[in-house]
């Protein structure tokens, strides 16, 4: 179960600020968002443009699963939300009018009248929401009887390295697959299949990870962190990693645990 002393505020922030530096460095998100958008695709008839459809991508960021879907379905409405008003900028920045409207919103609340859309994706989100029974109800919520859902999401494999070496990080832990597929069965889902495998990136060392994670928005402070640690901690830390986690080259490997789920509201 994610820890309880996430704060909600402090990962808006941390998003926020990693805003214009998060294309640069997403490459692993890019890659779990175009997984998300064919899962998507894979639930319409085969042929689908998307025309009539209204989709809604939870947890938007910078637009990159909008655009995808955009180009798998042309002739789609595509709507995004966001805790992060940055994020939400830099969307609409890049897919201008290909967007029929953009949100801000975090997960557990969403701002649409119920059943207002055909279709819904989510990519690498709702690792981050504090109560994932209330986010999934709200995904149910808004979506039509019958509608497909495709989103992915971190378990607690995620990181574990860093954990290990980092006392800084050991608070950061995902919740397991399990618990994400009660939550989905509760709010009303029936799940049509779910994937769950460890991914591994390669980095140059320790510093090159946290500045990465950082670009991205994704090292929000817990609420007992102060920050990084001083230098000798950090120094130490790098040590400790290159020598338990080398990779197959000169750097150092790290691990996400990649949960990837599709399903469709129940039709009552």
């Amino acid at each position: 179960m994610l820890n309880a002393c996430f704060d909600k505020s402090a990962v808006k922030r941390s998003f926020s600020r990693a805003a214009a530096t998060y294309d640069s460095f997403a490459d692993f998100q890019y890659e779990v968002a175009r997984e998300v958008s064919d899962a998507l695709r894979g639930l319409l008839p085969e042929g689908a443009t998307g025309r009539g459809m209204s989709v809604l991508d939870i947890g938007c960021g910078t637009g990159s699963l909008a655009g995808l879907v955009l180009s798998s379905l042309p002739e789609a409405r595509v709507y995004g939300c966001d805790l992060a008003f940055p994020m939400l900028r830099m969307a609409g920045g890049k897919l201008g009018w290909g967007l029929y409207g953009l949100a801000g919103a975090d997960c557990e609340a969403l701002p649409f009248r119920d059943s207002s859309f055909d279709c819904a994706a989510s990519s690498l989100t709702y690792q981050w929401a504090g109560d994932l029974s209330s986010a999934l109800a709200e995904a149910n919520r808004v979506l039509r009887p019958g509608g497909p859902f495709a989103f992915s999401t971190l378990g607690p494999e995620t990181l574990v390295e860093l954990r290990e070496c980092y006392p800084w990080y050991r608070g950061l832990e995902f919740r397991d697959s399990d618990e994400v597929l009660d939550g989905l069965e509760k709010a009303g889902f029936e799940y049509i299949s779910a994937d769950k495998r460890i991914v591994k990136k390669d980095y140059k060392d320790l510093f090159d990870l946290l500045r990465r994670l950082k670009r991205i928005g994704a090292s929000p402070p817990l609420e007992r962190g102060k920050g990084l640690a001083p230098g000798r901690e950090l120094r130490e830390a790098g040590a400790a990693y290159a020598r338990r986690f080398p990779s197959g080259g000169s750097g150092v490997t790290a691990s996400y645990g990649l949960i990837t789920v599709t399903a469709r509201k129940r039709i009552p």
